[in-house]
């Protein structure tokens, strides 16, 4: 019994340390749920690690895609910022992709409210 008791003590340690070895997002703008009166500039992404942004979509509420351009082969940081275009009145939903220095990768996706 207490070989089985060590055995689960350390696979839950290992496991622990390798979820926080990854980036984990910290914030967002703009923050999911939010409702902007001002136009959104920007999308931004930080990561509590390095992490490179392999794939970025912004899309609207009927499916409808916004050109959102970025550097697929900039460095891997921990603020990743581009530039959004002029968005009409509309529910957006913002997905990503990154991929950690180590090679892992995360994704994820957020929504807010252009008015």
């Amino acid at each position: 019994m207490k070989t089985m008791k060590l055995a689960f003590s350390t696979l839950a340690l290992v496991a622990s340390v390798n979820v926080f070895a990854h980036g984990m997002m910290t914030m967002t703008y703009p923050k999911d749920g939010a409702m902007l009166m001002a136009q959104a500039e920007r999308v931004e992404l930080n990561f509590q690690n390095p992490m490179k942004v392999v794939s970025l979509k912004v899309v609207g509420s009927k499916g409808k895609p916004v050109s959102v351009r970025f550097n697929r082969d900039g460095a891997t940081t921990k603020n990743f910022q581009t530039i959004l275009p002029m968005l009409a009145p509309d529910s957006y939903t913002v997905h990503w992709k990154a991929m950690g220095e180590d090679g892992h990768m995360m994704k994820g996706s957020y929504g807010f409210m252009q008015h």
